[in-house]
């Protein structure tokens, strides 16, 4: 995987992601979500639709059938 870089909230600079893990979140957005690796602090990052890894579409919410 590639390295990924975030701006660390603690350490108020841009950082390789530690440990990245690519992940799509509810809307269907891939981010990628790792640490810090001065301080440890979580970071995450959105990812462009280019470097976004072919994930599953989230099911949709069918209603319950009226029957």
């Amino acid at each position: 995987m590639e390295e990924v870089k975030g701006y660390c909230m603690k350490c108020r600079t841009e950082r390789t992601v530690k440990d990245a893990q690519i992940i799509a979140t509810k809307n269907g957005r891939t981010a990628a979500q790792g640490t810090c690796p001065v301080c440890g602090t979580k970071m995450f990052k959105f990812l462009p639709k280019s470097k976004a890894v072919a994930t599953p579409d989230p099911a949709p919410d069918t209603p319950p059938s009226a029957a």
